[in-house]
């Protein structure tokens, strides 16, 4: 059963039994033991086994929960354990279920960093460049990585070698580049051996140097740098620097190729490195042989490139027997292999014109493009029209434009369908750089075509203001003409389905609903029973039942055997119109002639049990055989329950086993469908309530493992809740969850949260109070506060002033925890995390935990009187606690 149940705090464990252990067990890689003593030493304030404790919760070594890692992390950071603050750092970078926050884990890196952890600072200096999600500084990049390097952290020599290498924010400076990335070196980093190569082979601010390059390369290559064995073969292969030696150099390109499967991509880099000058001079021959290295290989972008060099004469002479050769190999290569070379033309032409890992260079993209034109490449004949139209990289040329535009209207339909893919490309972003203008001009010209998407976008961007100004007059032509068109209610339906799963566009609801309930209104199918599904889906509108059954009727009533199952539920269900069992088996019967499976369950059910039809448990074993045929895992689990109890058949464990196995093997042991099973039996959802077929799949799931299950259970046997009291059976269900490793605490507490938020549509506060009541006595501090406030205000009980002080009490056990537990419950409650959202118990927690100096709740306290978040705005109390979090040392308090 998959719950996501946000489990608040560790029970209360015993302060004395594993003292001093933390250290030990976690050294020895006893994760349980670890965990025991570790959560005891980190409540006492451990720095040490609050790291070790945020370690384990971290994942890597069990019990992964973000939130109690971040929890942890954070104390012990605050307590200035450098390693807790740089993992702490890494957490908020990576933001796995605590959500990315590149803001606090810089905050976090420059605390490390200041106390001089070297990997800290390191970080600090690729964040400070990175220009993903804080402000690029290259001074204070520039500042880290010294410090690093200064340290003598490898990689932080290296780069900052590269930075006075490249001159990237400071001058340019090959001295200093020869310092830092000989210190590295001497370290034996193989990308520094590389890079000092490099310039001792070219003489780059040093005297040349072969041997010491050949040298340089040798170390770096036997370390596994590829660049390096490929320099080598180069060197053998060439004679360069070193006698020729063709074995050699085989060798070298052999390693390489069996560590990459292939060597066409670093040799491809290698070609654009020499090509482009990239953190290397310029060599227009290390380029040429590298690029015939990798268009020998049959690679087509390469075989272009060298016909390029070759027509043009760039980095050779002109030789234009070879750029036909070079260009004949490609279009071989493109028959054998059904690549397209006018695509890799493309592709290159682009890559030139974006400045796509080269540099932009429009007049090898126009030559591309004019290229992959005179293939009768479309996308690149109107890429050459709009160019010489409007003037881009090259000069305006009208008549060169209408005949690039003639050359692309060749293919009537396809023509118009390019035009609509760039304006698509351009308008999100894809493979190109966004251009609203040119997104525009081109959904103009498909539109002017005749393309349905195209006008229908344009009648869309004119009705709405997107991207232009709203012109109400243009919507309604380039509406007017779509219409016209035959395929105009499939164009709007297709658009729709676009925006709402993000198919070539980002997804956008308003525009999905939008194009939906145009292609509904003349209706389509398929588009009224996705509007349907919209209404009730709250996500993204608002939920109008009325609505939703208006649009299932519709389609249903045109036979869309979907919406006949969908609208028989609804009459069975009674959701949101009156219960109706004749026209819930009218419809379901309708959808079950179409062969639909869902159907065929859904009318076995009410056969089975003489739902609103006499009892025909033959026909129902029918439908089920035939819905489980289909793959219906409810089905094949109804079966094997009749086979396996003799349920209108005789008893058949062969079959049962059979079913059983069918629902496991495409689920892998998952036993949500058993769960769910129990939970409608019992519940009642979508069939008449079977409290022994509810049971009979509960003590499946438990017999799984399942500890929910297993306290479910020990309930129903402890009280007698539709089963006989059973002491017995109820002492071995809870004997079976206290087994599970992380202790039945806190499935009790699980178990009290789902019946009191009504998860999973459970709600029944006396379960939850029973629930509480039973974690409360193991020690959980959650449950014992849960109780405290609930006996205080009477929610759910009458108010018992006495008990709520008792179990306020009880939670008081260890002062620390408890403050810590009540910000947790206040953080549950504002967030929905296992409960449902309750902005009043928040505020509530929040100020218990602020006022007893917690300084994470005064900030969050504050921000919820700023923002008037569930409650009154009030900025007199909001500035009284981000001052009480500022003096805390909450560092995002200090901004407000």
């Amino acid at each position: 059963m998959k719950k996501v149940l946000f489990v608040v705090l560790t029970a209360l464990l015993s302060t004395t039994a594993y003292a001093n252990n933390c250290a030990t067990y976690f050294e020895q890689n006893d994760s349980e033991q670890a965990f025991i003593a570790c959560n005891t030493e980190a409540v006492q304030g451990d720095k040490d086994a609050q790291y070790n404790l945020a370690h384990i919760y971290d994942g890597r070594v069990g019990h992964r929960n973000a939130e109690k890692a971040l929890f942890w992390y954070k104390k012990a950071a605050k307590q200035g354990l450098v390693k807790a603050q740089y993992d702490l750092a890494n957490l908020y970078i990576r933001g796995h279920g605590i959500g990315i926050d590149k803001e606090k884990a810089l905050y976090w890196f420059t605390k490390a960093a200041e106390q001089g952890f070297l990997k800290a600072q390191y970080k600090l200096a690729l964040m400070y460049v990175d220009d993903k999600g804080i402000e690029v500084n290259k001074e204070k990049s520039l500042y880290w990585l010294t410090q690093a390097a200064e340290q003598g952290f490898d990689k932080a020599e290296n780069d900052l070698g590269l930075v006075y290498y490249r001159g990237d924010g400071v001058e340019k400076n090959s001295e200093k580049a020869l310092y830092w990335f000989t210190k590295a070196m001497e370290q034996g980093l193989s990308e520094a051996q590389y890079n000092l190569a490099r310039m001792y082979e070219v003489g780059d601010g040093v005297e040349v140097d072969k041997e010491k390059a050949l040298y340089l390369y040798t170390q770096a290559a036997q370390e596994g740098n590829i660049y390096a064995q490929f320099e080598l073969a180069y060197m053998y292969d060439q004679g360069e620097g070193v006698e020729v030696n063709k074995e050699e150099a085989a060798y070298w390109y052999s390693q390489v190729e069996a560590k990459n499967k292939g060597l066409a991509a670093g040799e491809s880099k290698l070609a654009r490195m020499y090509d482009q000058g990239v953190d290397v001079v310029i060599n227009k021959e290390k380029a040429l042989y590298w690029y015939t290295k990798v268009a020998k290989k049959g690679i087509i972008s390469a075989q272009l490139e060298l016909a390029y060099r070759y027509d043009q004469g760039e980095g050779v002479e002109v030789n234009k027997e070879k750029a036909r050769y070079w260009y004949s190999q490609a279009q071989a290569q493109e028959e054998r292999e059904e690549y397209r070379v006018d695509q890799e033309q493309l592709d290159l032409a682009r890559m030139y014109a974006e400045g796509d890992d080269v540099n932009v260079d429009k007049r090898k993209a126009l030559y591309w493009y004019t290229k992959a034109a005179e293939e009768g490449n479309i996308s690149a004949q109107l890429e050459l029209a709009y160019m010489y139209d409007r003037g881009e990289g090259v000069e305006v040329n009208k008549e060169k434009a209408l005949y690039w535009y003639s050359q692309a209207q060749g293919e009537e339909n396809e023509f118009a369908y390019v035009q609509s893919d760039l304006a698509r490309m351009y308008a999100q972003g894809n493979r190109v750089k966004v251009d609203i203008g040119k997104a525009l001009y081109w959904y103009t010209k498909a539109a002017e075509e005749g393309n349905i998407s195209a006008q229908l976008e344009l009648a869309y961007r004119y009705d709405q203001g997107e991207g232009v100004e709203v012109n109400k007059e243009k919507a309604a032509y380039w509406y007017a003409q779509a219409q016209e068109e035959n395929g105009f209610v499939y164009g709007q339906y297709d658009l729709a389905r676009r925006y709402a799963v993000g198919n070539g566009v980002k997804v956008d609801i308003g525009k999905a609903l939008y194009w939906y309930t145009k292609a509904a209104e003349q209706g389509f199918p398929e588009a009224q029973y996705q509007l349907a599904l919209m209404y009730v889906d709250d996500k993204g509108i608002e939920v109008n039942k009325e609505k939703s059954l208006y649009w299932l009727t519709q389609a249903a009533e045109q036979g869309f055997d979907k919406a006949e199952n969908d609208l028989g539920l609804v009459y069975y269900r009674g959701d949101g119109v009156e219960k109706n069992s004749e026209k819930a088996l009218y419809w379901f019967t309708k959808a079950m002639e179409q062969g639909l499976s869902e159907a065929q369950y859904n009318l076995a059910r009410m056969y089975e049990v003489g739902d609103g039809v006499e009892v025909d448990k033959e026909k129902a074993l029918d439908l089920y055989t035939q819905a489980a045929e289909q793959g219906n895992e409810y089905a094949q689990l109804e079966l094997a329950y009749m086979y396996d109890q003799g349920d209108g058949v005789e008893v058949n464990k062969e079959k049962a086993a059979y079913w059983y196995s069918q629902v496991e093997a495409k689920n892998e042991g998952d036993i949500d469908e058993q769960f769910e099973l129990a939970y409608r039996y019992d519940q009642g959802v979508d069939v008449v309530i079977n409290k022994e077929k509810a049971l009979y799949w509960y003590t499946k799931v438990a017999e799984e493992g399942n500890i929910y299950e297993q306290l479910e259970l020990a309930y129903r046997y402890d009280q007698g809740e539709d089963v006989e009291v059973n002491k017995e059976k109820a002492a071995y269900w809870f004997a079976q969850a206290q087994g599970e490793e992380n202790g039945s605490a806190y499935g009790k507490y699980d178990l009290a949260c789902m019946y009191a938020g009504g998860n999973g549509g459970k709600f029944d506060i006396g379960k939850a109070l029973y629930w509480y009541t039973k974690a409360a006595e193991e020690g959980n501090i959650s449950a014992q506060l849960e109780l405290a406030y609930r006996y205080d205000q009477g929610e759910g009980v009458e108010a018992n002033q006495e008990k709520a002080l008792y179990w306020y009490s009880q939670a008081q056990g260890v002062e620390e925890e408890f403050v810590e537990a009540q910000y947790y419950l206040a953080r549950m409650y504002a967030h929905g995390g296992g409960v449902n959202l309750d902005k009043r118990k928040a505020l509530y927690w929040y100020t218990k935990a602020a006022e007893q100096g917690l300084g994470d709740a005064q900030y969050d306290l504050a921000l919820m009187y700023d923002n008037g978040d569930g409650i009154e705005v009030d900025k007199e109390k909001a500035l009284y606690w981000y001052k009480k979090a500022a003096d805390q040392g909450v560092t995002e308090a200090t901004h407000n």
